[in-house]
């Protein structure tokens, strides 16, 4: 009997459908001389013997062996996992083939004292053609060894740093709140706080500039010197100097060709940016529709850090494209149906652009692309059609032609000012921009749009320009904006550094904080132990993640660069460049010196989490004595006999916690998008109401309302 042990039961599910083993029987799937079974997730972790629940009493740093323990949860399928690796001919490890999915398996085949020899399934989509040709290349375990000695030491090194990090300093505050550290939580919290303070304590200071406004041949437009002036002084001592100027001359005039590259492909990381910036959808949400959308056989493998695909995937993107082009998306195919049927008969039909074809820079995963598998739309919520839509966009506008503009700059000369330049553009070839052409400018950060965009009059040197009047324009300088999560994650990727060219920073993405997999859960790590909270779309640190900041700003487990080079020496080691034990070796080092750093920090008053959440919440409307308070599925009042609730899941939509504490202070949200009617199926947006027996109701925009009782 040939054993495969899966990652999840759906999974599992889809590769028994392809190999015949369809027959459920009880934690696995039965049939044609195949097993196919799964865990959940990790049903196996790391315990250190030498921690205990008495902090007081465990002697620091801990830095002994580690145990493998089962998770109690998932023992029961743990006992079925071991009987059939036992009783397997051969076994075949089919776990997301990644670090994480690695260690999940060898975890399991470790705790069962499994000593027989595995093959490894490495495939990165769940389609059946992907599933038989992962089949048909079985790769040897010893393989993926370094990338398991990568996970092991990831996991165990966490735990070190983590657990060592964070009973050093509470002990050291001697405070009832716990200060928890991590090796990629901590430098993460760093750069939230830091943005943070800078933002806070920026002293803006005004500054003036001038708009010179001229046409030529009736088209108006505006000339903007560069300088600044202080104050409102100095520039109206400039506009009344100008004032007697009939006309600015035209000294030169260039035009050139501008080409711009087609955007790549998304990873996991580019596509929870662009999620959140453009659409609010939160990183770690972004993940869980595009691991569903993945589990769906609709897109490949998303857990992956690279924005290329190797020459062997380039070959299959024909199919993909002719696969999708029917979807309705709201999108611009025209250049793909125009092409004709060369485009997918001829061997040497319309080439498709090479820019996110690199082999190099392919590791275990190819950049995010649709499957030849394609959903119906109806059946998609409207988050995972946002997030399918983008992933199709994307690889349409990735093999597209480039987008040509003519860039026109001209050089004007004003008296008393100097040169000033004018630069304006004509798209002269949209390509991969027609793709989203309708909402371009919207998809664009303020940062990305260019003072380009407008088309410029005919004008040559020697022309003269009518002066029509000068404006003064009053400014202030502004501090660097708070971090969203879209930002966050920018960072993280880059270990800290700000980085605008594209180049660079793919050249510094392996020495990042976390992976693209593990990123969005660091922060919401850092949401779920209070250290920082959303308000919108930003991000800002508590009072109890400012506390944390102040004491551990100056040191090693603060530093992103620290961390970031830990996280590039695990990605060797999955290379086979670095060995795990020098690695761990060096973890152990850095871990002692920590708690020496941490233990020594002076007591430091600190109010408990409690304290502050409680008198951050509003009082409760029912009793009006005590404060409400947050939890897992709603929010009520502390005092259990008042009995005030309100529940977190209405009609199928999961409120936040800032909708539920408006709700609790104002007596009414606003209108709240993702309502599911119980009697139709359909999404509708409205307003919740507390009614005066502290009941909800819905309000909707024609006034009618329909009630919803707590009970």
């Amino acid at each position: 009997m040939k054993l495969i042990i899966a990652e999840k039961p759906s999974v599992a599910k889809d590769i028994g459908s392809v190999l015949g083993a369809t027959q459920k029987q009880n934690g696995y799937f039965e049939g044609n001389g195949y097993k196919v079974a799964y865990a959940y997730g990790h049903l196996v972790e790391i315990s250190n013997p030498q921690a205990t629940s008495k902090w007081i009493e465990d002697p620091l740093p801990m830095l002994g062996e580690f145990d493998l323990i089962p998770k109690k949860s998932g023992m029961a399928q743990l006992n079925v996992l071991k009987k059939l690796l036992f009783e397997a001919s051969e076994i075949i490890c089919a776990t997301d083939a990644g670090r994480e999915g690695e260690l999940i398996f060898r975890y399991i085949y470790a705790w069962a004292g499994c000593k027989k020899p595995f093959k490894r399934l490495w495939i990165s989509s769940l389609t059946p053609t992907a599933i038989k040709e992962g089949f048909a290349k079985l790769k040897p375990a010893a393989d993926y060894d370094d990338l398991y000695h990568a996970a092991k030491a990831r996991s165990e090194s966490d735990w070190y740093v983590g657990i060592n990090a964070t009973r050093a300093l509470t002990l050291a505050v001697n405070n009832r709140e716990v200060f928890s550290l991590g090796r990629v939580q901590t430098p993460t919290l760093a750069i939230v706080c830091r943005r943070y303070l800078e933002n806070k304590n920026f002293v803006s200071e005004p500054f003036f500039t001038l708009a010179l406004k001229t046409q030529k041949g009736g088209t108006q437009f505006v000339i903007k010197p560069s300088q600044k002036f202080p104050t409102n002084e100095a520039a109206e001592a400039i506009k009344n100097g100008l004032s007697g100027v009939e006309y600015y001359t035209v000294k030169k005039v260039s035009k050139k060709e501008k080409t711009e590259a087609q955007p790549l492909l998304y990873d996991l990381t580019a596509l929870q940016k662009k999620a959140s910036s453009k659409y609010g959808i939160t990183p770690d949400k972004t993940l869980e529709i595009a691991q569903k959308l993945y589990e769906s056989k609709f897109i490949t493998y998303p857990r992956t850090g690279s924005q290329y695909v190797s020459v062997d995937v380039y070959d299959t993107i024909r199919r993909l494209i002719s696969a999708c082009l029917p979807l309705d998306l709201g999108i611009n195919t025209s250049y793909y149906r125009n092409t004709g049927a060369s485009f997918y008969l001829q061997a040497n039909g319309v080439p498709l652009s090479k820019r996110s074809v690199d082999n190099s820079k392919v590791t275990d995963h190819h950049a995010i692309l649709p499957t030849d598998v394609t959903p119906d739309l109806d059946s998609l919520s409207k988050p995972e059609k946002v997030i399918y839509t983008m992933i199709v966009a994307r690889m349409f506008e990735a093999f597209h032609l480039p987008c040509i503009k003519d860039v026109t700059e001209v050089k004007i000369d004003v008296t008393t000012i100097g040169d000033c330049k004018v630069t304006g553009s004509v798209m002269k070839q949209a390509g991969w921009r027609e793709v989203l052409m309708s909402d371009q400018t919207a998809d664009e950060t303020e940062a990305e749009k260019s003072d380009e965009e407008t088309a410029l009059p005919q004008m040559a040197a020697g022309d003269l320009l009518p002066n029509e009047g000068v404006d003064i324009i009053a400014d202030k300088t502004k501090p660097k904006p708070l971090l969203t999560d879209a930002t966050l994650l920018g960072y993280m990727e880059t270990a800290g550094k700000e980085i605008e060219d594209e180049a660079v920073k793919e050249g510094v993405k392996d020495c990042g904080l976390g992976t693209p997999a593990t990123r969005d859960s660091v922060i919401t790590t850092l949401i779920e132990r209070h250290y920082i909270v959303r308000e919108k779309k930003k991000l800002i640190p508590t009072e109890k993640g400012l506390a944390t900041y102040k004491i551990v700003k100056e040191k090693t487990i603060a530093s992103p660069e620290l961390t970031g080079t830990w996280e590039k020496k695990l990605l060797e080691m999955s290379l086979g460049k670095c060995e795990y034990g020098e690695f761990m070796q060096k973890i152990k080092i850095y871990t002692t010196s920590l708690v020496d750093e941490l233990s020594a920090v002076e007591n430091v008053s600190v109010k408990s989490q409690r304290t502050l959440e409680m008198e951050a919440m509003p009082l409760c409307p029912k009793c009006k004595t005590k404060h409400v308070r947050l939890f897992q599925k709603g929010i009520g009042c502390s005092d259990r006999e008042c009995g005030f609730v309100i529940w977190r899941k209405v009609a199928s939509k999961e409120l936040t916690d800032g909708q539920l504490k408006i709700f609790v202070e104002k007596g009414q949200t606003s209108v709240i998008k993702g309502f599911t009617s119980t009697k139709t199926g359909k999404e509708f947006s409205a307003s919740l109401k507390l009614k005066d027996d502290f009941t909800t109701e819905f309000i909707f925009d024609n006034s009618k309302k329909k009630k919803l009782t707590n009970k």
